[in-house]
């Protein structure tokens, strides 16, 4: 796992945070060999990343500029693992790629292992199948809405909050939150 892609909406907050915060840390750990972007399922290329970003990185001892880019085919050919930062990221970069579906996760549950991941696999799988039935026109059972429906109540959010517009603080809470789930990529892939 050489190519590390971060996901969120505009590409100008949380995933450049978590690029350049784990560019930090890989250095630290003397993992340079791992290639880390970022991209917004909503982003302009070219956009500067927002202020309170900028100086989060900074404070974090990150000192690159970063730019915004869109989520393309060509990223996530490029990418070993695409790290969203919402569950609607993963879905909505699964929805226009489906071919990379093995490499999608957010970061919190890649970083997760507890046995709540192996729910969220299950759950997924049973969407799968139900959107299957729907499309072929057959019946879906109360007990498959009642599967789901269990499952989806024992998850754990694997959301982290965006922090567009917010104070320095909101953006420095968003950001210790995305390291600490770093700090467990880190040793999961080091």
């Amino acid at each position: 796992m050489n190519r590390i892609l971060f996901v969120c909406t505009g590409n100008t907050c949380r995933s450049p945070m978590a690029e350049g915060i784990l560019r930090r840390m890989l250095e630290e750990h003397g993992l340079q060999h791992i290639e880390v972007r970022s991209a917004g399922v909503a982003a302009y290329d070219g956009s500067p990343v927002s202020g309170n970003a900028a100086a989060i990185l900074k404070e974090k001892g990150f000192k690159e500029a970063l730019t915004s880019s869109s989520l393309k085919g060509e990223l996530l050919n490029w990418a070993d693992l695409v790290l969203t930062m919402t569950s609607g990221h993963k879905h909505h970069a699964i929805q226009r790629f489906p071919e990379y579906i093995d490499k999608i996760y957010t970061l919190k549950e890649f970083v997760d292992d507890s046995e709540a991941a192996d729910q969220l696999a299950e759950l997924e799988r049973l969407v799968a199948e139900l959107e299957v039935k729907r499309a072929l026109s057959q019946p879906v059972t109360g007990e498959e809405r009642a599967r789901i429906q269990l499952l989806e109540r024992g998850l754990p959010d694997y959301d982290i909050a965006d922090p567009f517009g917010g104070s320095v603080i909101l953006y420095r809470q968003c950001a210790e939150e995305i390291e600490s789930c770093l700090i467990k990529l880190i040793r999961k892939i080091g």
